[in-house]
């Protein structure tokens, strides 16, 4: 009987957990963050991101010189991954920000209405480090050591680690992770992005090696 009730117990536990209540940046300035190539160092899985494509992932964004006709986004986004083989990808999306809290902004093909975007969230931002950590909306799921963690389907899904230099650096990394793990997410979600044999324009020379 002690076994059962103390599987019990931690069942209630752990459904008994909240997750922490995320903040983003303040006083966010979108043309500031869009002014140079962000590089990924770690990043959760998502549907449309699996682990094996965790080489050379960097993201762009451009400002709008006025809303997009039809849908209204305001920022480009061009984003570039690739796997241990040098099959490099890349595409193109939109987003917008939320009007009272611009540092939460909406993330979606150029085609979908914003009613179908995602949440994108810049949870921290400091230019002059050269770091972002970004989250794909509220994490809702509790994980390990009593972090939680968003979905890892298309929208409400991701963690990512930014850097504005490609080269790895893990003492901003760790600085980026402990932000994080203080704000309630789950680490064990993140997996390393390997930056290394990438040239200047994202693409690999892994096949030239």
């Amino acid at each position: 009987m002690k076994p059962i009730l103390l599987l019990l117990g931690s069942i209630v536990g752990a459904q008994s957990q909240t997750c922490k209540e995320v903040t983003t940046v303040e006083n966010f300035d979108i043309n500031a963050y869009a002014s140079a190539k962000w590089y990924i160092q770690q990043q959760a899985v998502t549907a449309y991101q699996s682990e094996s494509r965790n080489y050379c992932v960097s993201a762009e964004y451009t400002v709008k010189d006025r809303p997009s006709p039809v849908f209204g986004y305001t920022v480009g986004v061009h984003n570039r991954d690739g796997d241990a083989n040098g099959n490099m990808r890349d595409g193109n999306i939109c987003a917008v920000s939320d009007p009272n809290t611009p540092s939460k902004l909406k993330v979606a093909p150029c085609f979908l209405p914003q009613s179908l975007a995602g949440p994108y969230w810049v949870v921290a931002y400091d230019e002059t480090s050269g770091y972002a950590l970004v989250s794909g909306g509220q994490p809702t799921e509790v994980g390990e050591n009593g972090g939680c963690r968003t979905g890892a389907g298309v929208n409400n899904s991701g963690l990512w680690i930014f850097t504005r230099s490609q080269q790895r650096d893990e003492g901003l990394i760790d600085e980026v992770r402990n932000i994080a793990e203080d704000a309630g997410f789950d680490l064990s979600v993140l997996n390393d992005v390997d930056q290394s044999n990438c040239d200047e324009q994202g693409f690999t020379s892994y096949l030239r090696n």
